[in-house]
């Protein structure tokens, strides 16, 4: 009796220390977004006197003069446009790809998966100046095509070994199964392999705007034409054209991370669900 006391009575103390560590990092999280949101319904002067606090004043044309000054009709425009096309343009090659590394045996299967592992290893940095003189010299600089074949390339290496580990736990038997039925390798990618690794691409996409959204260095090295900008590289435009207007700056912070956190708050089970599955499900 004593004994189950006991474990009562440690378990009630490691699920208090538990929740309150995780609520700990809830407010930690989401106190310093709520101060942005807060500053951009205040005014300059109010946020460089005191940037922490509530509106003394509550100004809401900060967000519709930050949009029009800031362009971000277009610039919305342009990062969509380059997410969708990227998302699709990754999802095939390394739903193929990573299927045919997982599932078929041939010579140079060892050699692509090193290469990925290697790929994955090296800072994106290290070859932006090769990669702008390349694209320069075919004349690719300062047009959407720069940005996508760049955010593409980025992008498979990484997703490409994610979706390899989690359709290596797709039992092999399925797809023979298929074959015996009269299925060749690309029906049982689309009939079989597909239906179970839904969660999974629906990660892959996921993880990919969020970086095609947020990205900066390529988007402002690559890009110069304003009506061609992404949505990251509007802050530019705050800092140094109109000088430094904090409410602004706040703001265009809101109107930046907004689309993320909403797209989270929307597909945050289905993209947990594809990042810990590693077995499939009945």
């Amino acid at each position: 009796m004593n004994r189950s006391v006991r474990r009562g009575v440690k378990y009630r103390i490691s699920s208090i220390i538990s929740y309150a560590y995780l609520i700990f990092m809830l407010l930690f999280a989401a106190i310093p977004l709520l101060q942005v949101f807060l500053n951009s319904f205040r005014s300059d002067r109010e946020v460089k006197t005191m940037p922490l606090g509530l509106p003394d004043e509550w100004v809401f044309n900060n967000w519709s003069e930050t949009w029009v000054v800031g362009g971000y009709a277009t610039a919305y425009f342009n990062s969509l446009l380059t997410a969708f096309v990227v998302i699709a343009i990754v999802l095939v090659v390394v739903g193929l790809g990573a299927y045919a590394i997982s599932k078929l045996q041939f010579k140079l299967r060892g050699f692509f998966t090193a290469y990925f592992f290697v790929a994955i290893s090296l800072p994106s940095f290290l070859y932006i100046v090769p990669d702008y003189f390349v694209m320069n010299k075919i004349g690719l600089v300062d047009t959407r095509w720069s940005l996508m074949i760049v955010y593409t390339a980025t992008q498979i290496p990484f997703n490409m070994l994610l979706l390899r580990t989690f359709l290596a736990g797709i039992p092999r038997e399925l797809e023979e199964a298929a074959k015996i039925d009269g299925c060749n390798e690309l029906n049982s990618l689309l009939k079989i392999t597909l239906p179970i690794a839904k969660p999974m691409f629906l990660t892959i996409a996921i993880l990919v705007f969020v970086h095609v959204w947020n990205e900066f260095l390529w988007s402002n090295t690559f890009i110069t034409s304003d009506e061609l900008k992404l949505v990251a590289t509007r802050f530019v435009k705050f800092t140094g054209e109109y000088g430094s207007n904090m409410a602004r700056i706040y703001t265009a912070s809101c109107i930046t991370i907004l689309p993320v956190i909403v797209l989270y708050l929307i597909f945050s089970r289905r993209f947990i669900e594809g990042m810990t599955s590693g077995s499939v499900k009945a």
